[in-house]
């Protein structure tokens, strides 16, 4: 009966160890899969769906932008094509406005469209200068006499930064 007895215990051994390592093994790999998850959780750039957007939009052809005006809508304007890597300038008066023109370095200047007449007296002749105006419209109506003289006119609540790099863009296009 002894060597029965020896015979299951003998058995038994290897069995546990496998037993053992089996549990081992469960146990690596559920904390590598969670241990992946956890890392894969960081502050990334990340556009899911239509929700919110942390996208940056960049500028792929940098220019030099003089922004024109009085308003908070100016200032946000000015520092979101900061930020894509435009080099901006904003004034917010006539004397301002006529001293930057004068010096002929900005690709692009934008201003209202109610201002048109001011910009482009202070431009003198902005085809010479090389200078794109892109006036800004505050409604529909206005929008609609601006794109009787000029080619692309921004309306101001409703062209997002996106539509003012894309015009900048295209503008920068032309001149190369």
């Amino acid at each position: 009966m002894l060597n029965l007895s020896l015979s299951v215990r003998y058995i038994g051994a290897p069995v546990v160890k496998i037993m053992k390592i089996r549990v081992v093994l469960i146990s690596v790999f559920l904390a590598s899969l969670f241990t992946a998850n956890a890392i894969a959780c960081g502050d990334s750039l990340y556009r899911v769906g239509k929700g919110v957007s942390y996208r940056v939009y960049t500028a792929p052809l940098p220019g030099s932008v003089l922004v024109y005006g009085q308003s908070e809508g100016a200032r946000q304007l000015a520092e979101a094509l900061a930020q894509s890597g435009h080099g901006v300038r904003l004034v917010d008066n006539q004397v301002e406005l006529a001293a930057e023109l004068e010096s002929g370095t900005y690709d692009v200047v934008i201003a209202p469209y109610s201002e048109h007449d001011s910009v482009e007296a202070s431009a003198g002749n902005i085809d010479s200068l090389q200078t794109t105006y892109l006036p800004v419209a505050m409604d529909k109506n206005e929008a609609q006499a601006a794109n009787q003289q000029y080619e692309k006119v921004m309306v101001a609540d409703e062209d997002e930064i996106k539509h003012y790099l894309k015009a900048i863009h295209k503008s920068l296009k032309r001149k190369t």
